[in-house]
């Protein structure tokens, strides 16, 4: 009897209070009869950092499959990650701000990649994601302003609220198959975006000249800031403008927007710095007060009557603190 109870008070101690221990420059945590997480590591540590695939502890031998919520974040120091096979599991924020990480490899076995994960990581200009990933969250790669471009898994089926927020350099992006969901502003800031292509199978998203538009083409949701297109009709049959659809678009002069529009939101049109004539038709009820904003060589706006303005909402305007 007192061999079992020992036992259990052992086990309660390893897994029911998560047993911690440091190896090494890396802090852990027991997560499994043989697995542990990443919980830390020392802030001070820079260059090119290995976390391993297994750590002894106790004579016992755990595999690392995970990486804990913020567990190097603000770790300033790391220029490169190699993450070992075994890791199944990145946590939200774990390389948030680390500024000068320049290039990292996620494993096979991950299948999700967090919200903010990636969050303002200047000096990030390549990262490659493996077949697996179904999920980019909110803010995963928001401030990576130094990727150029970056391949969507062909199992991709969400990316998140401001997914790739201010990521001034990516120039392209094709979504796969899969993809049925795309967050609020998923791509605001992007003003180096020249395209946006989607696979022709795709039944919720189509690109039609390099615009994305919803499949049913009721709802026009980003408008590369690159293209270059002096005058641009937007198709018949929308409905909706996403917010923030058409900013920073400078070589945009004049667009028309289609009959049956109801809404124009906030900062649709932002900072467009050489838009001067914006056709809006009489169906219109609604415009955000900064639907323009930004746009000072506009010269007229064909106004119907009955325009309700919207006033901005921050909390609409997911105003968070990883921005």
């Amino acid at each position: 009897m007192k061999t079992v109870f020992t036992f259990l008070f052992l086990a309660f101690t390893l897994f029911g209070n998560a047993q911690e221990f440091k190896s090494g420059t890396f802090l852990y945590r027991v997560n499994g009869e043989k697995s542990v997480e990443v919980l830390s590591g020392d802030k001070k540590m820079s260059g090119n950092v290995m976390i391993p695939q297994s750590v002894r502890f106790n004579d016992v031998v755990y595999n690392v499959t995970a990486v804990a919520d913020t567990g190097f974040m603000g770790c300033k120091g790391i220029s490169s990650l190699i993450l070992p096979s075994t890791i199944v599991k990145i946590g939200k924020r774990a390389f948030l701000n680390c500024v000068n990480l320049n290039s990292v490899n996620i494993p096979y076995g991950v299948k999700n990649i967090p919200e903010g994960v990636f969050c303002h990581c200047e000096s990030l200009y390549g990262v490659s994601l493996p077949d697996g990933i179904t999920e980019i969250g909110d803010y995963a790669f928001a401030g990576c302003d130094k990727i150029v471009k970056i391949n969507l898994p062909d199992k991709l089926k969400k990316i998140g609220n401001k997914a790739f927020y201010n990521c001034l350099k990516i120039q392209a992006l094709k979504l796969p198959e899969e993809v049925a969901e795309i967050g609020v502003r998923a791509f605001q800031g992007c003003s180096g975006l020249v395209r946006i292509e989607v696979e022709e199978t795709n039944t919720h998203f189509v690109s039609v000249e390099s615009v994305l538009y919803t499949k049913d083409l009721t709802k026009i949701l980003r408008y590369p800031s690159k293209k270059d297109t002096p005058l641009y009709t937007v198709l018949q049959g929308v409905k909706e403008i996403e917010e923030f659809a058409f900013e920073n678009a400078n070589d945009l002069i004049a667009v028309k927007l289609p009959s049956g529009l109801l809404t124009i939101p906030e900062y649709a049109f932002f900072n467009c710095e050489n838009l001067q004539k914006a056709s809006v038709p009489s169906t219109v009820r609604q415009m955000g007060e900064g639907s323009f904003f930004g746009s000072p060589a506009l010269e007229h706006q064909a106004l119907p009557g009955g325009v309700d303005f919207i006033e901005f909402d921050p909390d609409k305007g997911l105003i968070s603190d990883l921005e």
